[in-house]
């Protein structure tokens, strides 16, 4: 049994093919097929049921491959050590970031990093927030930017940045020219939301039950975008981070915030206690918070890792 063989067996049942299995692990599918089955003969049960197009795990697959991951993980962790003793601040940094904040935040803050550590190379993973948090525990992702409140222990979770949101609404809307609106205002009207799975979804649904609006449920939109679209086309109002809102004035559709309410989220970077480069990623946390509020108008949070 070797590294290899085991990194075969996880992608058989990731992806529940032989096929995409040797595609991602650029090795023919008969050489794959072959080394899972003298896995199995090494270990003296199937890892598989084998159908014709896919395959299934057995019981013992299933305990098997929890095991495996832990391997592969502490090897990828007995890697990283080796190159972070080498030089912690070059090599590749996987960085997790959710949809309704990568397209607006990370491109205001790449040159800046790129700038501090030449030598550093980000990956940069777009995903929901469950799928990044799911990443960094397995140790796919070095670290991740994520909305608080977040209750991973194993993390250190440093604030970055509190974002506040806005109400956009058609230029025609009566809210359209006014310059900000009321908490109150928003009693009894109908939001267009995010689709499932989307923590702005979710914190902008707290804000409309909290008060008194509620969600037009016949539309649902895939990201900020749409939402925006919807808006410019009349099909209803919605709230939109501060960040995702143009420095200068935008066709058919306005931007107001709400004077006497709290609107907004709370950033944090998210990295393992663990990680073997542990002072470049406070490092990087301290940077990025610092920029963002000195360049962005962001409003701070309490700095540090919190416990």
């Amino acid at each position: 049994m070797n590294i290899r063989d085991i990194e075969y067996f996880q992608a058989v049942a990731q992806l529940g093919q032989f096929r995409a299995a040797a595609l991602r692990c650029n090795v023919s599918q008969p050489t794959l097929s072959g080394q899972i089955k003298k896995l199995e003969e090494e270990l003296g049960h199937p890892l598989f049921e084998r159908h014709t197009r896919s395959v299934l795990l057995t019981d013992f697959g299933s305990e098997a491959l929890q095991v495996a991951e832990k391997i592969l993980r502490g090897v990828q962790e007995l890697e990283q050590k080796a190159n972070a003793a080498r030089d912690p601040y070059s090599g590749t940094l996987r960085v997790g970031i959710f949809p309704t904040l990568g397209p607006w935040l990370f491109p205001r803050i790449a040159r800046k990093i790129s700038e501090t550590y030449p030598d550093l190379e980000i990956y940069l993973l777009e995903e929901q927030s469950a799928e990044l948090q799911a990443k960094l525990a397995n140790g796919e992702l070095d670290c991740a930017f994520l909305a608080l409140p977040q209750e991973e222990a194993q993390n250190c979770v440093v604030p970055i940045f509190r974002e506040s949101f806005v109400v956009a609404v058609p230029s025609r809307h009566p809210w359209g020219q006014r310059e900000e609106i009321a908490v109150k205002d928003l009693d009894g009207q109908e939001m267009l939301l995010l689709s499932d799975g989307h923590c702005f979804r979710d914190q902008a649904l707290d804000l409309c039950l909290r008060y008194g609006a509620r969600e037009r449920e016949k539309y649902r939109a895939t990201g900020i975008e749409t939402l925006r679209q919807m808006v410019r086309m009349g099909t209803g109002i919605t709230l939109i981070p501060q960040l995702a809102v143009p420095s200068k004035p935008e066709e058919g559709i306005s931007y107001i915030p709400v004077a006497d309410a709290d609107f907004g989220r709370d950033i944090a970077l998210l990295y393992r206690r663990t990680h073997p480069r542990l002072n470049l990623l406070n490092e990087l946390a301290e940077l990025i918070s610092s920029y963002c509020l000195g360049s962005m108008s962001l409003r701070p949070l309490e700095n540090g890792c919190i416990e």
